[in-house]
């Protein structure tokens, strides 16, 4: 049963940057603790008690602890989004940046957030099933608008740019299994694999 407190009052104070802190620490706690446990088993007594702060506190900042989840997952999105622009952005060119990427996602699996998904979709309102999918929608857009840049100079054939995004996200979720990552001596031997598998299969002759 999902954990919700009263509605807050209009007089509720503007946060400082100390609230700001502490809502920080316990968004970056929920993340960690809902990757390892799952969302279900997670509480927000948990949570407050890993990050040394009590349960109005937490109340203070977020409306329930699915709400809380909204924001752990957002944040994560987000993240992931920050990373791949400057990835692909500092690149010499868009295969080394892929690669870059990919190495650095397989090392970091994003499954888990799939995972976390399946578990809380069915306890969470659709505003915040949608504000995170919307935060996953941005890393695929970042990734079209490289790919589209590769069909303008001619480098990959014509092809809707969020279709290739979603695929060549979907190919490095081979990192999450931990078989498919045992069968290559690392990360980055994998991560060109994968890469090279793809810009095979798009680009012009």
């Amino acid at each position: 049963m999902s954990e919700q407190a009263p509605k807050r009052s209009r007089g509720r104070p503007k946060q400082t940057n100390n609230d700001i802190s502490i809502q920080q620490t316990i968004v970056y706690t929920a993340s960690t603790l809902f990757k390892e446990f799952g969302y279900e088993m997670v509480t927000l007594q948990q949570i407050g008690k890993k990050c040394g702060v009590s349960k109005p506190t937490i109340y203070y900042h977020f409306a329930g602890k699915s709400d809380l989840f909204r924001a752990a997952m957002t944040t994560m999105l987000q993240n992931v989004r920050k990373i791949t622009a400057h990835m692909l952005d500092e690149a010499e060119h868009l295969q080394e940046g892929l690669i870059r990427l990919a190495e650095t996602r397989l090392a970091n699996p994003h499954g888990e957030i799939e995972t976390m998904m399946r578990e809380a979709e069915p306890l969470l309102e659709e505003e915040q099933i949608q504000a995170i999918r919307e935060a996953e929608h941005q890393i695929h857009e970042v990734l079209a608008s490289h790919f589209k840049q590769a069909m303008d100079q001619q480098l990959f054939r014509e092809e809707d740019p969020l279709f290739l995004a979603e695929a060549f996200s979907t190919l490095m979720l081979m990192g999450n299994r931990e078989y498919d990552c045992q069968k290559y001596e690392s990360h980055r031997v994998l991560a060109e694999k994968i890469v090279r598998v793809f810009i095979e299969g798009v680009r012009i002759g």
